[in-house]
């Protein structure tokens, strides 16, 4: 005999829906899990193009800069500046990698 009319129904209600909220926590997991993966997969397999545009980046500033005259300089200029900020934006993720790999633990 219920204490409260309709008690049991909503007790039963209760534990469907934390059932089917643990259920939408471990699918949420395993997709979150599946997205890192892919994009591991994806950065591994386009790693190539990376060092490819550190190079050849500029090697085309060069060549537009010879072959369109002021114009080109431009080009040129923002090429040599991308490539400095970002061997300097590499610097600077590994010493500050490298300094939170030093710090003792608490």
């Amino acid at each position: 005999m219920d204490t409260v009319p309709g008690l049991r129904a909503l007790q039963a209600r209760k534990r469907e829906l934390l059932l089917e909220s643990e259920l939408n926590r471990q699918l949420l997991r395993v997709e979150c899990a599946n997205l890192a993966f892919h994009a591991g997969r994806f950065q591994r397999g386009y790693g190539w193009a990376q060092s490819a545009w550190t190079w050849a980046a500029p090697l085309t500033g060069l060549l537009l800069a010879r072959k369109q005259g002021k114009a080109a300089g431009v080009f040129a200029k923002g090429s040599l500046v991308f490539a400095a900020l970002r061997a300097g934006w590499k610097v600077w993720t590994s010493l500050r990698d490298a300094r939170t790999e030093r710090r003792p633990e608490r």
